[in-house]
């Protein structure tokens, strides 16, 4: 989880220096879609760890929270800052892909939930089985030797 946060941080670096480059070349392409993506990377990082902490996959310290909590606001700053210098219909389309990009994440840890959800029932399901089964067999042979010593005689 720390090295999830630094990578995150280091983003978010990156970010702001991309965002004076953005400033000085006036709007430089390849530096547009640089930022978008890291800032895309960003957010799915985020949303990452917080996936983690509520599926109870870790739980996050107080530093830990502290950091995650600075890397959104820095997030939301780097937003607006980048907002004020692209073009209105670039923003537009860039929150667009970013959206579609989000969600697609998001179906991805979903579909990976049910899977493992899937898994864990099946398991229980061939445990459930084996143990049917073995209690089965058990009576079965319990039933079979008692008939047999009740057909030779009183087991008393």
């Amino acid at each position: 989880m720390l090295a999830e946060l630094s990578i995150l941080v280091s983003t978010l670096k990156t970010l702001n220096d991309g965002i004076k480059t953005v400033k000085e070349s006036s709007g430089h392409l390849k530096g547009i879609s640089g930022l978008f993506s890291a800032l895309t990377e960003s957010k799915v990082a985020v949303e990452t760890i917080e996936h983690k902490q509520k599926e109870g996959d870790h739980i996050l310290t107080q530093e830990e929270c502290l950091e995650l909590a600075w890397a959104k606001a820095e997030i939301r700053a780097k937003e607006k800052e980048l907002k004020k210098h692209t073009p209105r219909d670039v923003w537009r389309d860039m929150l667009t892909i970013q959206h579609k990009s989000v969600m697609e994440h998001k179906s991805k840890l979903e579909k990976q939930r049910i899977a493992k959800n899937r898994a864990i029932t099946k398991r229980e399901e061939t445990v459930k089985s084996a143990f049917g089964t073995t209690i089965l067999i058990g009576v079965g042979v319990a039933v079979y030797y008692g008939t047999q010593g009740l057909g030779a005689g009183p087991l008393i």
